[in-house]
């Protein structure tokens, strides 16, 4: 007899599904938390950017706005000590800050006399100062950020002056010019102007 021949037949593998073990599972959580942490950190400091630009100019501003303040204030006290009124007459014209109590044949002849808008004064003391129409408007050239624009008047004895940018912030300064040629600090206030930029999205209708 002949010894039988066996064939072998290859067997067909089931085809398996993918599975996704606990390990995998884990691995897909922690990549979308760090998907998530990301957006989270790149909003943040953006948002962060924007509040320390903001605060930096608001600290600039300030201090420019100071920084005129207390030179006019420097230069009330020189020609106050200097004894004379010229003096303090020359200072206040300077930054030009007006007489509340001229009389109207005053103020008309120092509305022809004054400078045209815009055009320079060459006065000493106060650096790129330029006039508006009628002499009460002064602005200052700063060296770091916007020009300082300067208006004021003097009754007498009361010196009032605001420094304002473009911006809306200002500085308002109030010197009360004594008879012994010494003055009095009344008013140093430092304020903004608040922008309405629209009611926007009303969050909480409760």
């Amino acid at each position: 007899m002949c010894p039988a021949v066996r064939r072998w037949c290859p067997v067909a593998k089931p085809h398996g599904s993918v599975r996704i073990g606990p390990i995998s599972l884990f691995t897909l959580i922690i990549i979308l938390c760090l998907a998530v942490l990301a957006v989270l950190s790149l909003t943040t400091a953006r948002a962060e950017l924007s509040i320390t630009e903001r605060q930096a100019q608001t600290t600039t501003e300030t201090y420019a706005l100071e920084t005129a303040g207390q030179e006019f204030v420097a230069a009330v006290d020189a020609a106050l000590a200097e004894g004379g009124s010229s003096a303090l007459d020359e200072v206040l014209s300077t930054y030009g800050v007006t007489e509340a109590a001229a009389d109207a044949e005053a103020t008309a002849d120092a509305s022809e006399a004054a400078p045209a808008a815009g055009e320079t004064i060459e006065d000493e003391g106060v650096s790129g100062a330029t006039a508006d129409e009628g002499g009460s408007l002064m602005v200052i050239e700063c060296p770091a950020g916007d020009p300082v624009t300067v208006t004021g008047s003097f009754d007498g004895s009361l010196i009032t002056v605001t420094f304002s940018l473009e911006s809306g912030r200002t500085l308002a300064v109030a010197l009360r010019i004594n008879d012994n040629d010494t003055y009095r600090i009344e008013q140093w206030k430092m304020t903004t102007q608040w922008t309405d930029d629209g009611t926007g999205e009303n969050l909480w209708l409760g």
